[in-house]
């Protein structure tokens, strides 16, 4: 049986993404969600500010692009959730503050 990927890496990985629109990191912006691995298998839910945003694909794209720099034989699933209101709350002030424009 295949070791695990660590979750842990994951989780430090994902977080310190940058957003692309916004200078500020997905850990920064509370977008991280749960993270799972078994195997070579990872799950990574994003957590996004409103249903259908229309950057999602690109986002795990992004992300996707970076964990397979750092675990090449990884297969990675993505779930989007909407986040709660005290997050998006937080989510929506850095934005505004730190926006860096359009894709």
């Amino acid at each position: 049986m295949a070791e695990s990927i660590p979750t842990e890496q994951v989780t430090e990985i994902t977080r310190s993404i940058e957003h692309p629109e916004i200078a500020a990191t997905f850990g920064e912006l509370g977008m991280i969600g749960t993270i799972t691995t078994q195997e070579n298998r990872i799950s990574i839910e994003l957590l996004v500010p409103f249903p259908n945003i229309p950057i999602t694909d690109y986002l795990a794209g992004m992300v996707e692009k970076i964990i397979k720099e750092k675990f090449p034989e990884a297969t990675v699933s993505f779930v989007f959730s909407v986040m709660d209101e005290e997050t998006r709350s937080r989510f929506l002030a850095t934005a505004r503050q730190h926006w860096k424009g359009e894709i």
